[in-house]
């Protein structure tokens, strides 16, 4: 009898170090919320108090317009800010937690997000930064989708108690110019430029100080991921794009754009297209102020 009592507290003490390694294959074992989902789903799911719904935009007028009921306003200037004299890039952690927790997210909850698809995108980027990845659904066709379905929509505020969130942050979703540069031509890497090709190829340098692309980049325009109502296009066109940019199955694909609001959606449409997916947050911006980092200008090419 004395021997059990002793193993039993000597257990005590092994537990506590034996958690941390159980936990995570324990999560591991919870099925992943699908990355989109569709209005009819949400409709039945409005009343889940695990489900929070962020409408996702740029200013507040969209949102007072009509939303889904219960939705929380979430603006783009609250997750994305300018800062080293670059656009839109991620903010710092304890703002993102202190956003989250303000509309009411807890660890464990179904976030389904919605609202203008760049913001939403970029969103999404936000939450798989945060550890999210998983947790997190995007609704299809946003409130186009919804409004065309017959839903209802509301104009009063959605309010919820402060939640309680903790960041798990992944930073491997976010690349710099250095990894870029380090890791663009190695096997297994798809560099993917999103945006229109009159700025991939150098025609026009649009706002940035050079013209052209990074070195080993290949051209999936944003405009050519959606169809009607902004819904991301099936999974099996999004792969005939991916596949015609010359990007192979178990690549990864790391994108960029102007300054990485395209690029996010690329990015979404690469996790739907079933890639494990990365972002250039500085993006063409950042790369073509940098005069030591080449820049491939097919404009000027003989012919």
């Amino acid at each position: 009898m004395l021997y059990r009592r002793l193993v039993a507290v000597a257990m005590l003490g092994v537990l506590p170090s034996l958690m941390p390694s159980l936990l995570p294959a324990q999560a591991a074992t919870r099925s992943p919320q699908p990355l989109l989902v569709t209005i009819d789903w949400l409709a039945g799911h409005l009343r889940d108090p695990r489900v929070v719904v962020i409408h996702a935009a740029s200013n507040r007028a969209e949102y007072d317009a009509g939303h889904v009921p219960g939705a929380r306003f979430v603006a783009f200037n609250a997750y994305a800010i300018s800062q080293d004299g670059l656009s839109s890039q991620m903010a710092p952690v304890a703002q993102l937690d202190s956003l989250l927790e303000g509309v009411g997210v807890n660890d464990g909850d179904h976030v389904v997000i919605y609202g203008q698809p760049l913001s939403v995108a970029r969103l999404l980027v936000t939450m798989d930064y945060l550890g999210l990845k998983g947790s997190v659904s995007v609704l299809d066709g946003g409130v186009d989708a919804w409004r065309e379905g017959g839903k209802t929509l509301s104009r009063e505020s959605g309010t919820a108690a402060r939640g309680t969130f903790t960041p798990h942050v992944d930073a491997s979703i976010i690349v710099d110019a250095p990894w870029v540069s380090a890791n663009s031509s190695r096997r297994g890497i798809a560099l993917l430029d999103a945006r229109a090709p009159e700025f991939y190829l150098g025609y026009s340098p649009g706002q940035m100080p050079r013209a052209g692309h990074i070195p080993n980049a290949r051209n999936v325009p944003f405009s050519s991921l959606t169809g009607e109502l902004t819904q991301l296009r099936e999974q099996p066109k999004l792969s005939r794009l991916f596949a015609a940019a010359g990007v192979m199955p178990g690549d990864t694909v790391v994108t960029y754009c102007h300054i990485g609001m395209q690029a996010s959606l690329l990015y979404f449409a690469a996790r739907r297209a079933g890639f494990d997916a990365r972002i250039y947050d500085g993006s063409f911006e950042e790369w073509s102020k940098q005069s030591d980092l080449p820049v491939v200008n097919e404009s000027q090419k003989k012919p």
